[in-house]
């Protein structure tokens, strides 16, 4: 961990934003807030930067630590007990990733393949990226997220001409229930930037990290969102199960290259590969705070494997994950704002005391 940059920390925090969000988040939150959604982006991403400070403060006043072990040295079995929580929740979290990316390749590139084939291979991926250390996922990001991002922005600016404004329009039709549940579906995705508290310590990760990952983040979710939004219209959108990928579909540069969304596809695929890697490390290190003797290389394959299996018992399909998706705010709101917010409150009141001065010695007369 000692060789991961600043860098490297914002772009994982980027990544595990809106690697898996693209999928189905859009369609999702122009279904239910229309023409509003666009403001439950900026909103929500204010409430998560006060969450963030106040990690900061309290990683700040225990340097070398992370919230993790804060929680195990400030509640002692109550914060194992929360953790454990945590390991189950990072555990669904990754079954629904790999329930998303195995349907997404399936329909984009391998129709004809068993799902338990692909969902193998990326597990895989995952598993040996994991083995590897924290080391490994962060030059993964640094790698493949600078790329997409540019291909993303560059296929944004050719849809540019198809855009219509009038999708928009009319501002606040129903008051303010839209943009409520704007904020709702948009708590979501932004939410999860917290686990970067819980994994780095504060001399890897600061609020000015923690700011510029957010902005980039909520920057690029709200250009996506408003893309689709004024690219296919909120009506329609919101009845497609990846309307990001619709959109990219309309997307002709040449005659020769006509299938532009392969492309960005391909591109797109190792940053879902590298969220799960590091969901799947999240969830080691969350085991070793109960259990110290264990070892990441160790218990990768074995974890990796439960996953998979819990994702294709959990969810048959992707519209399964998309019901789930309709209240899983409310558990991202518990374990990804409020038990960080309260567990970083009681770690700054309860921090370390200073050093007393030793009193000067005096002089001989």
């Amino acid at each position: 961990m000692n060789q991961v940059s600043t860098r490297q920390v914002v772009l994982m925090g980027f990544c595990y934003v809106f690697s898996a969000t693209l999928v189905t988040w859009p369609g999702q939150i122009l279904r239910m807030a229309r023409q509003d959604a666009w403001v439950g982006v900026p909103l929500c991403s204010l409430a998560v930067l006060c969450v963030l400070w106040l990690t900061d403060r309290a990683l700040a006043k225990h340097p070398g630590k992370d919230l993790l072990t804060l929680m195990v040295e400030k509640f002692g079995w109550l914060g194992k007990m929360v953790i454990l929580v945590y390991v189950a929740f990072s555990l669904v979290i990754m079954a629904k990733d790999v329930r998303l990316g195995v349907d997404f390749v399936s329909v984009v590139f391998l129709p004809v393949t068993p799902a338990v084939v692909v969902g193998a291979l990326i597990m895989a991926t995952c598993v040996f990226m994991v083995r590897g250390g924290i080391e490994v996922i962060a030059r993964m990001t640094e790698l493949y997220l600078p790329v997409f991002l540019l291909f993303s922005v560059f296929c944004g600016a050719l849809l540019v001409p198809d855009l219509s404004w009038q999708y928009v329009q009319p501002f606040f039709e129903y008051g303010f229930e839209r943009p409520a549940i704007g904020i709702w579906y948009a708590m979501n995705a932004i939410g999860s930037i917290t686990i970067l508290p819980l994994l780095f310590s504060h001399e890897r990760f600061s609020f000015r990290q923690a700011w510029i990952s957010l902005l980039f983040s909520s920057m690029f979710l709200e250009f996506v969102l408003i893309i689709c939004e004024l690219n296919l219209g909120s009506p329609l959108a919101g009845h497609l199960m990846y309307p990001a990928y619709e959109a990219v579909r309309e997307v002709r540069v040449t005659d020769f290259l006509d299938r532009f969304d392969i492309l960005i596809v391909g591109i797109w695929l190792p940053t879902i590969v590298t969220k799960i890697a590091l969901n799947l490390y999240f969830t080691i290190a969350c085991m070793r705070q109960v259990i110290p003797q264990l070892q990441a290389a160790q218990v990768a394959p074995s974890l990796g494997a439960l996953a998979l299996v819990v994702s294709l018992w959990l969810f048959h399909t992707s519209t399964e994950v998309v019901a789930v998706d309709d209240v899983w705010p409310l558990v991202v709101m518990a374990l990804w704002l409020i038990i960080p917010a309260v567990a970083a409150v009681v770690a700054a009141l309860l921090g370390p005391k200073p050093n007393a001065r030793r009193p000067k010695p005096q002089r001989a007369p």
